[in-house]
């Protein structure tokens, strides 16, 4: 089956398929979509966390933009039997608002809302990236990724494997990934002391994408989201 909607004056024909979503953020952001559940030994535990250099450095994060109380670690919640979606289906305005995990009850994708915080004494620089660690069925070319950092969006998806693919104009332009294994890398420069940075993440599988496909069912992808200070990455 495939699922139409009307988006404006355009129709946006989309796969359906169903997969599986997580997101674990280990100093880091790691994904997994799948057509059963595949999170490893701690199933369902999804984990955020700051590294060691940055920890040491006084780097840490919460979901309580006052920090209230903080950590060097966070869970959010899995995603079951998550069906492919589009840029325009995201609540991005709601997921901003919503400080940890945000669930849309109308569609299925990963959103997480974050704050990264300098509680040391010396100013940094910060470095954080993304990277692939597990992929299986060529997942990684059906998903995008979205980051916004300080209310700044930065979507990123892998090239196609056509060069004639032609999206619907309210897609914004994606970054292609770096390598096939790193999806992007930036670095905060001097993030000093009492500094807040707000991050919202938000992953799908994109319908419009031609490698969203009855190829990538049962695929899997893993990916983290690494904060580290800047020459210890």
């Amino acid at each position: 089956m495939r699922l139409s909607q009307v988006l404006g004056v355009r129709r946006v024909k989309l796969r359906n398929r169903i997969f599986s979503l997580g997101i674990i953020i280990t100093g880091a952001l790691s994904i997994a979509f799948a057509v059963i559940t595949f999170y490893g030994q701690d199933a369902g535990n999804f984990v955020m966390s700051v590294d060691t250099a940055a920890r040491v450095r006084g780097i840490t994060m919460s979901t309580d933009p006052n920090f209230g109380f903080s950590t060097s670690r966070l869970m959010s919640d899995p995603i079951n039997d998550a069906r492919d979606v589009t840029y325009a289906w995201l609540k991005l305005e709601e997921i901003t608002e919503t400080n940890g995990n945000y669930v849309d009850i109308d569609h299925d994708y990963v959103a997480y809302t974050f704050y990264i915080k300098n509680e040391g004494l010396e100013t940094v620089d910060l470095s954080y990236y993304i990277r692939i660690t597990e992929v299986y069925q060529n997942l990684d070319g059906a998903i995008r990724i979205l980051v916004i950092d300080n209310g700044v969006e930065t979507m990123y998806m892998k090239p196609d494997s056509t060069n004639d693919t032609v999206y619907p104009p309210y897609m914004p332009v994606a970054e292609h990934f770096l390598t096939t294994a790193t999806v992007m890398r930036k670095v905060i420069p001097n993030f000093k002391s009492g500094d807040v940075r707000k991050f919202s993440v938000v992953i799908w599988l994109e319908g419009n994408d031609p490698d969203t496909n009855d190829d990538v069912l049962g695929g899997m992808i893993k990916m983290e989201m690494n904060f580290t200070i800047k020459g210890f990455e």
